[in-house]
């Protein structure tokens, strides 16, 4: 059994894991460094145009970066300026400039450039490696097969070229063979995070989902994962969400005091809208003592908030204040519920602890956004928008603050052509994502057709899991009125699982809500069909 083998590796998982955000903070000072190697490779260039070596690093580094453009116009000037006698470098530049044109699907020309580096180095495996990868690219399997293999008649523990193998097995419909190459790759380099990461995406490659994510878990094991396995069952998890819940299921069932499984299944959950799910998950940490950290607290005061059950929130979330005091989101949490506590509409409670999270962080979007809100709630809609222009300032790439200053410009304040400036501003952020609320922007300057092409187009690009785009779409057509088609995409929200009963039941906030739409007759007999979407399961 899987869970079996991932006992073996409980130690070493739960120091990766815990280990996971020293690893993204590292990944943050990597990027800092990065742009200060970049700024020394420009100003060095600009004074020495023709240092090849140096143009060939910053191509390296552009790569790196997944500047693909910029970095196939260094390594072409490196080729070009490189005397014949720098053949170590011109091989490298010549590979480079291959896997460059792999990327850009130029496959012609990756191979030709692949024979010259070849021509330098006959016997070298990149290239070998490299033919057999555009072969496969063609789709000429065989071809790929044969290459491959003849890496392995030289490097016979080559998991590299066994992963490749294995793709092209199962690209040729062979799932035993494909299975058989990660699995010797495992044997031969058990404590080896690739091998598993290899082996868990050729089970994708088979449809092997469960399986695949069982994998993962395995390699999240490994010290050198660096946190990859949890992104790779989170991309997973986006197609594939009932195989990843079912596989971190059974390891906590399997190891119910190793507080990791359920954080993860609570984290995908939540990423999802499925509060109910999450908070079981949630409270067997916190009821167990498996994990404490501010996190955990203020997911699980979100959980009970989304779910109604304020006092409950309130606990937790005073927990997670006190796990993080200079954290401004617990405070915003914070305020959400003590405002619907009771019979509601405490303000002056809410107010306060809001002005608590702007004590620390005076400049912080969220913050001054929920408070402007709590104005406008109690109509103080002059008061509010002071607010709103100093979230703009500070985050000026907010669309929710732009689209909060448009509508009080709009609908409040009366002055029309500046809400159309910040509706117009919205349109021009660099955001394809659902929260770039161009849908919105575009509805109210009259593009309505445009608006509903955005909402089919957030449908069609993340995954119907959790419902959101389905939400946002449903909201959409409450703004513009179109009742009917709004009702038909909260039908599809709800039966994908969104599990935000606030959000369906009580949210007016501006712009974004569905209040129109709860007058409806079906409305009250979709939210009785969907009652499991907001329970604790």
């Amino acid at each position: 059994m899987i869970i079996m083998r991932i006992r073996k590796f409980l130690v070493l998982f739960t120091v990766a894991i815990v280990s996971c955000t020293m690893f993204q903070a590292a990944a943050q000072i990597e990027d800092k460094m990065s742009a200060a190697v970049m700024k020394v490779y420009d100003d060095h260039i600009a004074k020495n145009p023709n240092d090849y070596n140096t143009i060939f690093m910053r191509a390296n580094q552009l790569y790196v970066n997944h500047n693909y453009d910029a970095a196939l116009k260094d390594v072409e000037r490196t080729i070009q300026l490189a005397p014949t006698k720098e053949t170590e470098l011109l091989f490298d530049a010549y590979m480079l400039r291959a896997t460059l044109y792999e990327l850009k699907e130029n496959y012609d020309a990756a191979l030709a450039d692949v024979e010259k580096a070849a021509a330098i180095t006959p016997s070298s495996l990149s290239c070998i490696y490299m033919k057999g990868k555009l072969a496969y690219d063609k789709g000429e399997y065989e071809a790929a097969e044969t290459q491959f293999k003849s890496i392995l008649q030289r490097e016979s523990r080559n998991y590299d070229a066994m992963y490749c193998l294995a793709c092209v097995a199962a690209k040729q419909g062979k799932p035993e063979d494909a299975m058989a190459w990660v699995n010797e790759a495992v044997t031969m380099y058990p404590a080896e995070s690739q091998v598993y990461l290899n082996r868990a995406k050729v089970q994708e490659m088979l449809g092997q989902y469960r399986d695949a994510c069982d994998t993962y878990l395995i390699a999240m094991s490994a010290t050198n994962d660096k946190g990859t396995s949890i992104g790779r069952i989170v991309d997973l998890a986006a197609y594939h969400y009932e195989d990843v819940m079912a596989s971190l299921k059974s390891a906590s069932d399997e190891n119910p005091r190793v507080g990791i499984f359920y954080r993860v299944r609570s984290a995908i959950a939540l990423s999802y809208n499925h509060y109910g799910q999450a908070l079981r998950d949630l409270k067997a940490i916190t009821d167990n003592d498996l994990l404490e950290y501010y996190t955990i607290y203020n997911d699980e005061a979100m959980c009970l908030f989304q779910l109604g059950d304020y006092d409950q929130a309130y606990n937790y979330a005073n927990k997670a204040i006190a796990s993080d005091a200079t954290n401004p989101d617990g405070y915003i949490l914070r305020s959400m519920i003590e405002l619907r506590q009771g019979k509601g509409n405490n303000y002056k409670t809410a107010m306060t602890t809001l002005d608590q999270a702007l004590v620390l962080s005076p400049d912080y979007a969220p913050a001054l956004l929920a408070k402007a809100r709590l104005l406008i709630a109690q109509k103080k809609y002059k008061d509010a928008l002071p607010l709103v222009s100093k979230a703009v300032e500070c985050d000026p790439s907010s669309a929710d603050a732009l689209m909060l200053r448009g509508w009080l410009n709009k609908y409040q304040l009366k002055n029309e052509t500046a809400a159309q400036a910040d509706f117009s501003r919205v349109l021009t952020i660099k955001n394809d994502n659902i929260n770039s609320l161009k849908g919105f922007a575009l509805h109210e300057l009259g593009n309505d057709h445009e608006a509903n092409a955005w909402a089919e187009q957030m449908i069609q690009l993340y995954p119907a899991t959790g419902g959101e785009a389905y939400y946002y779409a449903a909201a959409l057509q409450a703004a513009m009125g179109n009742k009917a088609q709004g009702i038909k995409y909260l039908e599809s929200c709800l039966a994908n699982g969104y599990g935000a009963l606030y959000e369906i039941k009580l949210n007016e906030d501006p712009y974004v809500n569905i209040a129109p739409l709860r007058s409806e007759p079906s409305f009250k007999m979709l939210l009785d069909q969907s009652q499991l979407n907001f329970q604790e399961r």
